[in-house]
């Protein structure tokens, strides 16, 4: 059977100007797993990440981090396949188009109260995640933004492409990429529905590693999930 490890990407910049800058931080965990793949003889036959900022930084950091080791690492390839739904613009768009949902309102009330950033970025992630719960469901889509249904046929069409093909199930793939993906992934192997399929990506840490195994008919299996092997510390942990 082929193997596909996912990572999410290293932690991005949440409530500032350009949220697609990793942090710091997010910089570290990214480098740490590529020296973790070094120190414990990990490679691969390609790499693959979303097209988005955080995604190749991301791959890009793991791939320099390799290096430092004298180990050859495929260079990434961004495939827009791989690309995150558009959540920034859900939910800008949720401040007319569901100003008449009261628990939307409540949540975004709640936010904007916030008084530290943490307590901010906490209220924000029960914001989104009742905003694409709507989305999931159908009840909510802005013109102009992916449906859910778009979305995942994007994730599955591009999943299918790398998978496939003389030997696919031969090879061990990394993909970088966001929660979006990874739960249309999920979805696939565990025969989640929308909603379970979602809440469960929502749960995967920054930098994590989360690994399929496919065969030749295009099944997915999930052997492990939201592993930090790198990232001992778990204070070092984060979510977005």
């Amino acid at each position: 059977m082929g193997q596909l490890l996912f990572v999410r990407h290293g932690q991005a910049s949440l409530l500032k100007t350009y949220y697609d800058d990793l942090s710091d931080h997010g910089r570290e965990q990214a480098t740490a797993l590529g020296s973790y793949f070094a120190e414990h003889g990990w490679g691969f036959d390609a790499v693959y990440s979303g097209p988005a900022r955080r995604h190749l930084d991301t791959a890009n950091a793991v791939g320099k981090a390799v290096g430092e080791h004298e180990m050859a690492w495929p260079e990434a390839q961004a495939l827009p396949g791989l690309d995150e739904h558009d959540n920034l613009s859900l939910v800008r768009a949720s401040v007319g188009s569901l100003s008449d949902d009261a628990e939307v309102v409540a949540l975004r009330r709640e936010m904007l109260e916030a008084h530290s950033r943490e307590e901010r970025s906490e209220r924000f992630q029960r914001l989104f995640e009742a905003v694409m719960i709507r989305w999931l469901r159908g009840d909510f889509e802005p013109q102009g933004v992916e449906t859910w249904t778009q979305f995942r046929a994007r994730v599955l069409s591009c999943l299918e492409a790398i998978t496939s093909g003389p030997e696919a199930t031969e090879r061990s793939l990394l993909v970088v990429s966001s929660e979006g993906p990874l739960a249309v992934m999920l979805q696939r192997a565990l025969e989640l529905d929308d909603e379970a399929s979602f809440r469960l990506a929502w749960r995967v840490r920054n930098s994590s590693l989360s690994n399929f195994l496919f065969d030749e008919r295009g099944r997915l299996a999930l052997d492990s999930f939201n592993a930090l092997p790198h990232i001992p510390d778990r204070s070092a942990w984060t979510f977005r």
